[in-house]
């Protein structure tokens, strides 16, 4: 369903794409803030977790193969952010009571991505965009984490998770000189995701399990410039 609006999107600004988009540059340098969610897992019968909403800074580079094309390739970078996960409760079946506390664990994200955009002109001063790009996501928990019958103990583990992603943008556009500045705001959506195999102790979380952790949607704002 989402590659089937994606398809759409590109089909329908098609006809358009013979009017070119002017000289506005074959370049472009971005700067986003991105807000993310990863996902929640089990991490015991009926106790489910997920750490808070975080937001992460990051760049993207677009390039054009000519002045007159509406298509651009994209090498993006979020840098890396962190939140905390929030169960701190018991978990046992039967008394007595098994207090399971992983509030100081963080789960840090970040990723790279590589793809191509078809930008619509919205007038002179604004654009609408269809991206479509694939990110290799690092999903990394780290800190610490305590049970009342097994102590205290360390996490840090880590897994790559290359999927597609689609992104609408939206934004407006500033001639200044040579230079035509930025702003703007996106939403981009995962084409797939991870799910939980099994329900594993955090001491042996494996990649199926991190990788149910990688968030399904993502908003940024941004600014840059085109040149």
């Amino acid at each position: 369903m989402k590659a089937s609006i994606f398809l759409l999107a590109i089909s329908l600004s098609m006809p358009l794409s013979a009017q070119g988009r002017g000289t506005e540059g074959v370049g472009r340098i971005i700067l986003f803030g991105e807000a993310i969610q990863t996902q929640g897992i089990l991490l015991g019968q009926g106790i489910k977790d997920q750490a808070d909403r975080q937001v992460g800074p990051g760049f993207r580079l677009q390039i054009s193969p000519s002045m007159d094309s509406r298509w651009f390739g994209e090498v993006s970078a979020r840098f890396q952010s962190g939140a905390a996960m929030a169960t701190n409760r018991d978990i046992s079946v039967v008394p007595p009571a098994n207090i399971l506390d992983v509030t100081k664990v963080q789960v840090d994200y970040s990723y790279w991505a590589v793809g191509a955009a078809y930008l619509i002109p919205l007038g002179a001063s604004g654009g609408f965009g269809v991206h479509l790009e694939g990110r290799a996501e690092t999903i990394n928990p780290k800190g610490s984490y305590s049970t009342t019958n097994g102590g205290t103990a360390q996490i840090d583990a880590m897994s790559v998770y290359f999927r597609p992603w689609v992104r609408l943008s939206l934004e407006g556009r500033i001639k200044t000189w040579s230079l035509v500045t930025l702003v703007g705001a996106d939403l981009g959506v995962a084409a797939t995701k991870a799910s939980q195999r099994s329900i594993v102790p955090m001491s042996q979380i494996d990649a199926p399990t991190l990788r149910a952790l990688a968030p399904t949607w993502s908003g940024a704002l941004y600014a840059g410039i085109q040149f």
